[in-house]
């Protein structure tokens, strides 16, 4: 087990990430694996309200780990992917999430 300190320091650094919320850590394991998803479908998939997700996603833009595009099909729509720094801090949380795991 890792001591104290070193515990400490790993929730210190998890809590301070966008992704610290649940629901944004949902939202970027979503999307990790596809090239993105329609914003519709992000809330079908993980049950949340189109407010709720929108919330959440503002956080997400805001800190540059999501973006979101229009797209032109029978209507405009709301188009939302993972950027390069979304998934770096996925991968950093995951990181120290395994390294609690494995204390």
């Amino acid at each position: 087990m890792k001591n104290n300190e070193e515990e400490s320091r790993i929730l210190r650094e998890i809590s301070e990430s966008t992704l610290s919320n649940p629901v944004r850590l949902a939202i970027a394991l979503y999307l990790l694996p596809r090239k993105g998803a329609y914003f519709t479908t992000i809330a079908e998939a993980l049950g949340l309200t189109r407010g709720n997700l929108r919330h959440h996603l503002n956080m997400m833009l805001k800190q540059g780990l999501v973006e979101e595009k229009y797209v032109l099909s029978n209507r405009p729509r709301k188009y939302i992917s993972l950027t390069t720094k979304g998934a770096k801090e996925l991968s950093k949380i995951l990181s120290l999430l395994n390294k609690l795991l494995q204390g």
